[in-house]
């Protein structure tokens, strides 16, 4: 994959006198924090938890007593250094379900209380708001092995998100992690609905494919992720307007208008199976209409058939890749320990290192199969013939140093694991090592 931003959109189609996005409001995040600690905690707690742990400057702004019978204890306003907006909080009851749901889906012991938190991330750094939420919340509360992002209803792993970001005061949390993409069917087998959900958090539309045929579901899902990450760090393209996915590969970004009077009826994305108060939304198409009589933007089969068959380039946003190549590098040596450890128990894995090639005009990011791992080089042989870089083929052999990698995997009895998975890695192996 390249490290690059898309800065131009090539063939805009005027879809009418001065189209342009809806302007979309920026949704708050709600993040639930099951209370763990003793008795339930006054707001005057919770403003000393993050003046004292986290090291924050906190002011109370103003709290309530919540209404009788209502399972609300108390809600407050505070504001935190750092932060633009206020964050609200309130603590609440936690009834038995969804206790036993926190404990089933994320470990977290019983516990009578949630506490609340909702803000809006800041327009101009959002993912730095989101590193400071989690941060604020990982120092405050460390007893916490995970807390719910209500928008997304998705649990946060203690160990897998926040206390890597404890661990290192240079890292971002991955911008993904503000959305999710889901895929609905009407029925088993039957072309999906993708989209995400969460880019209105960031005061941009959600994105989506329509028609995809299943066994193009998760190529579709990842490029969902890669084009909402530049989109999140560029902005959306105009209405109309092609958006390179890589060399020789575009899709075209149009408003639902344009596609939806011609979806089949028994293709989910109807009007109809969307709410009457979702967010504006981008739906990426063919690059070209199709059709003599009355032209229409076909579904982007051909760009993501061609993504999961063949070797090719994927643009990706410079953030992400930066933010990559630092966790990379900083959990090289658990991947050298790692990878003297299973050759000690003579245990046969996969180690590939991806490094830069190429000019800075032209950089591609490829993936090295790993034969020797020593120090801070690693070398082994090419797993693909390079795209954009002339001369460089699969099978030939490369030395790379510690500094010029952005990424790392190892497969080990077919489970994947990179640098965003190093403690599951090591359970893993130190299995190996127990049995």
């Amino acid at each position: 994959m390249m490290d690059q931003t898309f800065d131009q959109f090539g063939g805009g189609l005027p879809l009418g006198d001065g189209d342009a996005w809806p302007e979309v409001e920026r949704a708050p995040l709600s993040i639930a924090v099951p209370w763990t600690e003793p008795g339930p905690p006054a707001p005057e707690t919770i403003a000393d938890d993050m003046r004292s742990r986290a090291g924050r400057t906190v002011d109370l702004l103003g709290a309530d007593i919540g209404p009788e019978d209502t399972g609300l204890l108390w809600s407050a306003v505070f504001s935190v250094e750092g932060m633009k907006a206020p964050i609200f909080v309130w603590l609440e009851e936690t009834d038995a379900p969804t206790a036993q749901h926190a404990t089933d889906m994320a470990g977290v012991p019983e516990h009578k209380w949630t506490m609340v938190w909702q803000t809006r991330l800041d327009g101009a750094d959002p993912v730095a708001d989101w590193g400071l939420v989690l941060r604020t919340i990982g120092l405050s509360w460390p007893g916490t092995p995970a807390v719910h992002d209500v928008e997304l209803s998705r649990w946060i792993m203690r160990e897998e998100m926040v206390e890597p970001l404890l661990a290192d005061e240079e890292l971002e949390p991955a911008v993904e992690s503000l959305w999710w993409v889901s895929a609905s069917q009407r029925e088993p087998g039957s072309p999906a609905w993708l989209k995400t959900s969460g880019m209105n958090r960031l005061g941009l539309p959600e994105l989506e494919f329509l028609e995809v045929p299943v066994p193009l579901v998760p190529t579709t899902a990842h490029l969902l992720d890669e084009l909402a990450a530049r989109i999140a760090e560029d902005g959306p393209p105009p209405p109309g307007t092609r958006m390179a996915v890589g060399p020789e590969l575009e899709l075209r970004a149009v408003p639902p208008r344009e596609v939806l009077p011609v979806l089949p009826a028994n293709m989910p994305g109807q009007a109809a199976d969307r709410e009457p108060d979702a967010p504006p939304s981008i739906v990426f198409t063919g690059p070209e209409k199709v059709g003599a009589t009355r032209p229409t933007w076909p579904p982007a089969t051909s760009v993501l058939q061609r993504l999961a068959d063949e070797p090719c380039v994927v643009y990706r946003a410079t953030r992400s890749t930066k933010r990559r190549a630092h966790l990379a590098r900083q959990t090289w040596d658990d991947l050298g320990m790692i990878h003297a450890k299973l050759a000690r128990l003579d245990t046969k894995a996969m180690f590939a290192v991806k490094a830069v090639f190429g000019p800075e005009s032209a950089r591609e990011h490829c993936w090295l199969r790993i034969d020797t791992l020593e120090g801070n080089t690693a070398s082994g042989v090419l797993d693909a013939d390079t795209q954009m870089v002339p001369g460089l083929q699969e099978g030939d052999a490369h030395r790379v140093n510690r500094d010029e990698i952005s990424d790392w995997c190892v497969v080990l009895n077919d489970k994947r694991f990179d640098p965003e998975s190093v403690p599951a890695l090591w359970r893993a192996v130190d299995a190996l090592g127990a049995s």
